[in-house]
């Protein structure tokens, strides 16, 4: 979600609340790290370029996989018809698994973009290199004045990244959309590559 600045419930009511009463099941894996889930207090983060931090990278992926897995012993959930929604710095995580995870059908980036910093990562952990490999159709939608990622040197470079299909929306606006901006084209987006919620 939000590289786990707040609690992932939160982060689902307010973000996908909408999407849930419209009739879609969203499901959110608590990586090691967020609020849910904190390391040690004398924890420190591993040097981007080491192997422990392709290890902490790895670990995450793994996680949203068994989230997966989990999803596919449910028989009320249409599993043929699985988004990836990332937010902000949730992205970069998102970009990864979405290049690795066969099981997405449509990707929805909100905010995000490339960080320079990026650049250093280690590159089996780096979501640079895994940007190119997404299949699935993808979104982004991104304020034109977003104060977190800047459009041409951050966000501009990850949609050039991203292979076809892909679509980048721009709203006038900063970091975060107006709620009723971003359920009209999510929901949009979901009924154009999965398909329309079928209510029995």
């Amino acid at each position: 979600m939000e590289n786990g600045l707040r609690s992932l419930p939160q982060t689902i009511e307010d973000f996908l609340g909408p999407a849930i009463k419209s009739g879609r099941a969203v499901f959110g894996v608590v990586i090691k790290g967020y609020i849910e889930r904190l390391r040690p207090e004398d924890y420190s983060e591993p040097d981007p370029t080491s192997a422990e931090y392709r290890e902490q990278v790895v670990n995450w992926i793994t996680d949203i996989r068994r989230g997966l897995d989990y999803l596919e012993t449910r028989d009320d959930l249409n599993t043929s018809r699985i988004a990836l929604f990332g937010i902000s710095a949730g992205a970069r995580t998102g970009l990864i698994i979405a290049a690795v995870e066969s099981r997405y059908r449509s990707i929805f980036f909100l905010g995000s973009g490339l960080r320079k910093a990026y650049v250093q990562l280690i590159p089996e952990a780096n979501p640079i290199n895994f940007a190119p490999h997404i299949k699935p159709p993808k979104m982004m939608f991104q304020g034109r004045y977003d104060e977190v990622f800047s459009f041409k040197t951050e966000t501009e470079p990850l949609f050039k990244l991203l292979r076809e299909p892909k679509r980048m929306v721009l709203y006038d606006g900063s970091h975060v959309p107006s709620l009723e901006l971003l359920v009209t084209t999510l929901n949009g987006w979901l009924d154009e590559t999965l398909g329309a919620v079928k209510r029995e």
